[in-house]
C-alpha cells in the first residue's frame, strides 16, 4: 500500500502533474523504495499510523519526491548502472559511456528523498533498543 494517495501529491506536495491512473503505479513503486530505504520498518504491524505525525509528514514527502523523480525521469524502468552516471537504461534502451561495473544495478532515487528521511530515524540500521512506535 502506498504511504501517498493523489490529493497529498497534488494539493499539499504540490508536485509536477501526472494523470491520476498513472500516479497510482508510481506511488505503489516510491513507497517500496522508501520500505527498502528504511529497512521495512513500517512494514511490520501498523506502525505507519502509530508514529508521530512529523514522521508520518516526512515519509510521505519522501514518497512524493520519488514520484515526482519517476515522473520527471520518464518513467519507473530507468536504472543507472555502474559505479557512477556513464550508463544508462531506460526501458529497453541502454546506453554505456564507460566500464561496466560488476555489482548489482541500483535503484535511483530523488536527490531529496533521503533528507526527508533523516531526521526520522527510519535510516537507522544499527542495533537499538526495541521501542514499540519503530
Amino acid at each position: 500500500m502506498a504511504y501517498i494517495d493523489y490529493t497529498f501529491y497534488t494539493n499539499d506536495y504540490k508536485g509536477t502533474s501526472v494523470d491520476e491512473s498513472e500516479f497510482a503505479k508510481l506511488a505503489e513503486r516510491a513507497s517500496e523504495v522508501v520500505d527498502q530505504l528504511t529497512g521495512y520498518k513500517l512494514k511490520t504491524g501498523n506502525r505507519f499510523d502509530n508514529l508521530p505525525t512529523f514522521v508520518q509528514e516526512q515519509v510521505k514527502k519522501a514518497t512524493a519526491a520519488q514520484v515526482e523523480f519517476y515522473i520527471l525521469s520518464g518513467g519507473t524502468d530507468i536504472a543507472i548502472t555502474g559505479d557512477d552516471i556513464t550508463g544508462v537504461a531506460v526501458g529497453k534502451f541502454s546506453y554505456g559511456g564507460g566500464n561496466r561495473s560488476s555489482g548489482k544495478e541500483r535503484e535511483p532515487i530523488a536527490d531529496n528523498l533521503l533528507d526527508y528521511l533523516r531526521p526520522t530515524g527510519l535510516l537507522y540500521s544499527g542495533i537499538g533498543v526495541f521501542d514499540s512506535a519503530y
